[in-house]
This record gives structure tokens, C-alpha cells and sequence, in this order.
């Protein structure tokens, strides 16, 4: 067998009296690298995060003939002047599902586009590319299939505002909509639609780009299609997930940490539920800082997931840690994904007491069809983790979680297939071991 690198962790330890920086969003900047193919201007990205994901966007951008400049690590400028292909390799679907928000700029560019289904990313459940493709249809694209090959394509007047009811409140559908409508011709209403921080970001760049779009109440967007997008400056707002999964790997080992730079309002939300579990917290010009309340242990609290201003389905997993760890028995309701309790397994082998059921234990509306998936979990608090060894799961945020778990437990604890966690964290160790964390990077196999 050959080595890898290892993340290892020597746990047991409080993070306290540290400071994080916090990176611009993963999920907004590839999202505004796919929105730069709307027009042969210069766009201008600042605070973008060094990660994985963000180069997989770059890549399609150049892989289209798009022009790809590195001002610095975290400014990138991007001109689609020179895009030649319509068409996306099967090997760049296959690792991420950005790929599918390329279409509608494709559309606009060759009236086609070519991608094939099976799109990479994380394996969080069913994640089809139906409400993508519906959508696209009703603005007038007709799509045929041939195997896994989407061959999307237009008649002479191009794509045509239409009102779109989403069946569910789906972000990369909405981002991808939104795209799509920019250019199409006459009114495009999507109702039922996503209105997280990192879509609002999205919207605020194709404004500034020439889009004329309405945020309306009840989750409507408006928007009126423009003959062309001039190219703009912005810059990413800063990662919440990110923010989350730090503040909890200090608040989980009974320590502190101070959050750089990061502003109130992506966290407002995060911060009732810490709250609730007697954690502390306080906002000023230097960014939040968060602490574990003193001399005691965090409260047992109910969470569901739901939608944005809800709790985000990517904060349950860290949570998870904070449950194991908080006096109480705490439930835990995933009404998004429904595979994506699954990382628990790994928990309970390191001491955790989760017990899952199919049954949907809280108050928020169940999406799911198939009511024998796992929806919900109940953690006995508060339990003695021990270290282990384990491969990353392919969920980003079950890898975090992990993460965490291992610098709660004693002893060692080693994870392999670190690059799914690179995907969204940029120098982690670093960043970890700044916070008073003991983590490596070391060559070795498990």
C-alpha cells in the first residue's frame, strides 16, 4: 500500500485564547466565477478562498476558453472574451456539480450546451439535476438525453422569461435560474426560491454587472432580461460554514475563539442556537468572539434544519460534537438531505450515544417521499470521545466534523482522504493549531 498524507489530530486539548481568520465563501465565489461567462468583460474577484473547490471553477472557466489571471492568492480576474466551447468534459462534471450552472450562460453564448449527469460533489443523498433542467425548460430550452449526455438547446429566440414555481427552495437552482434569466428575453418570476446570504451576494454582482433583478417578499425574485452584463469588481463575503465549524471546535473542547473580521449578520442565526446552550458570545470591531460558558458544561437543545434564515443543514454536523459533549439528551432533525446522518457511525465508534430514527421528530415539514430514511438523531450528553482512525467521508462538513471530534477525544486520532476537506478549508492545520489545537500533516497509511 502506498502512503498518503494524514490529518493527525492529538486531541483532549481546550482551544482557548486564539484567534481565526476566516476565509470568503466557497460556495458564493465559484458561484460568481460561473456568473464572469455572462459577459466578454473583465471581472475582478477579491477575497477568494484558496480552496479546492474555487480552482474546480476556475479549471471549467478555462476549460471553456476563458481567461483565468492570478492577481494574488485571493484575487483572481477573469474575461470570457475568448470562450470557444459549449460543451463540458465528463472528467470536470465529475468533480463538482458546478458545472450545471454553466448552461444557461452557454445558452445565451451558442444557443447549446453540452454536460453530462453525473456530477460530482458531495454524497449527502439524492441531489438530481431535475429542478435544474425543468426550470431551464420553461424559459424554452428543450433538452434530450443520451445516456448521461444533456444536450440543452434553444430555437432562434433564445431563452424567454417565464414564471418558475420551485418545488422546493433548492440554492444552486436558484443561483442557476437567476444566471439564466439575466440575458433571456422579458420578465423571468421565481417564486419558492433560495434566500441564503450567498445568493444575495450572487444577485448584488449581476447588478452590478447591468442585471435588473427584484427581491420581492416570500421568496420572489424578479427578473427583467437585459441585451448584455459589462464585467465588475467585487469582493467575497466572508465563508460562514467556515465560521461555524471553528467557533464549534472551540466551544466543543470548552475553550474560546475570536473569529477575525467576520461580521454579525452571516452568523446572527448561528449564534441564537449557541446562545440557547448557555454558550457566550460578543460582537465589536474586531470580529465575534465566542466562548464556552464558564465553570459548566453547555445545555442539551432540539435543532431542525431547515432553510435559510433557519438552521443550515451544513452546521448540523459540527453541532453534532457540541450535543455529544453538552449535559442532556438533544435531538437533532435533518429535513434537507437525507442521507446525511449517516456520518454518526463514525461518532458512535469514538464513544458518542446517537441513536437515529426515520421518524421525523420535529416540527419543520419533512421533504422526504421515502420515510424509512434516517431524519432524525438523539444524543445522550454528555460522553467521553475517544481518538481513531478513519477516511474522510465525501461530505465536506461530516469530515469537519470528524475533525472536531478528534480534538475532543484522547488520544490520537488519524484522517485520511484530507483532500475532500481542502475542498472548502484552506490551511487548516494552520488555522487549527493557531486556535491552540495540536494538528499535523504527516505521511503514513490507516
Amino acid at each position: 500500500m502506498t502512503t498518503e498524507q494524514l490529518l493527525k489530530i492529538n486531541g483532549g486539548q481546550k482551544l482557548a485564547g486564539g484567534k481565526v481568520s476566516i476565509a470568503g465563501s466557497s460556495n458564493q465565489v465559484t458561484k460568481c466565477i460561473i456568473a464572469s461567462l455572462l459577459t466578454n468583460e473583465h471581472v475582478l474577484i477579491k477575497n477568494a478562498p484558496a480552496v479546492n473547490e474555487r480552482k474546480i471553477a476556475e479549471e471549467l472557466f478555462a476549460h471553456l476558453g476563458g481567461e483565468v489571471e492570478y492577481v494574488d492568492e485571493h484575487t483572481v480576474r477573469l474575461c470570457a472574451n475568448g470562450i470557444t466551447k459549449n460543451s463540458i468534459s465528463r472528467e470536470i462534471c465529475q468533480k463538482n456539480r458546478i458545472s450545471i450552472l454553466a448552461v444557461g450562460a452557454l445558452l445565451h453564448r451558442f444557443g447549446s450546451a453540452y454536460i453530462y449527469g453525473t456530477l460530482g460533489g458531495d454524497k449527502i443523498g439524492k441531489r438530481p439535476v431535475d429542478f435544474h433542467i425543468k426550470g431551464l425548460q420553461e424559459m424554452g430550452a428543450h433538452v434530450e438525453l443520451d445516456g448521461d449526455l444533456y444536450d440543452i438547446f434553444v430555437d432562434g429566440q433564445g431563452l424567454q422569461g417565464a414564471h418558475i414555481i420551485l418545488p422546493f427552495p433548492s440554492v444552486m437552482t436558484t443561483e442557476n435560474l437567476i444566471i439564466a434569466a439575466t440575458l433571456a428575453k422579458g420578465r423571468t418570476i421565481i417564486e419558492n426560491a433560495a434566500i441564503e446570504p450567498e445568493v444575495t451576494e450572487l444577485v448584488k454582482m449581476l447588478q452590478k454587472m447591468g442585471a435588473d433583478i427584484t427581491i420581492n417578499a416570500n421568496r420572489t425574485y424578479v427578473i427583467r432580461g437585459v441585451p448584455r452584463l459589462k464585467g465588475c469588481e467585487l469582493r467575497v463575503m466572508p465563508d460562514r460554514n467556515q465560521a461555524v465549524s471553528f467557533a464549534c471546535a472551540a466551544l466543543a473542547t470548552g475553550g474560546n475563539v475570536l473569529l477575525e473580521k467576520i461580521p454579525h449578520d452571516p452568523l446572527y442565526s448561528f449564534l441564537n442556537y449557541i446562545q440557547r446552550m448557555g454558550a457566550e458570545f460578543r460582537v465589536n470591531s474586531e470580529g465575534i468572539y465566542v466562548s464556552s460558558p464558564k465553570g459548566k458544561r453547555l445545555k442539551h437543545s432540539h435543532i431542525e434544519v431547515e432553510v435559510h434564515p433557519g438552521f443550515m443543514t451544513d452546521w448540523q454536523q459540527p453541532f453534532m460534537i457540541l450535543f455529544t459533549q453538552a449535559d442532556g439528551i438533544s435531538i437533532l432533525h435533518e429535513t434537507i438531505f437525507e442521507d446525511r446522518l449517516s456520518y454518526t457511525r463514525y461518532l458512535n465508534s469514538m464513544g458518542a450515544n446517537i441513536n437515529l430514527f426515520s421518524t421525523c421528530l420535529g416540527e419543520a415539514p419533512c421533504r422526504f417521499k421515502n420515510k424509512n430514511h434516517i431524519h432524525s438523531a438523539i444524543i445522550h450528553g454528555p460522553t467521553n470521545l475517544v481518538g481513531g482512525n478513519f477516511k474522510m467521508p465525501t461530505d465536506i462538513r461530516a469530515g469537519m466534523c470528524l475533525v472536531i471530534a478528534g480534538l475532543v477525544a484522547s488520544g490520537t486520532t488519524l484522517l485520511s482522504n484530507i483532500h475532500e476537506l481542502q475542498r472548502k478549508y484552506d490551511n487548516i492545520v494552520e488555522k487549527l493549531t493557531q486556535m491552540g489545537g495540536d494538528v499535523s500533516i504527516i505521511k503514513g497509511q490507516i
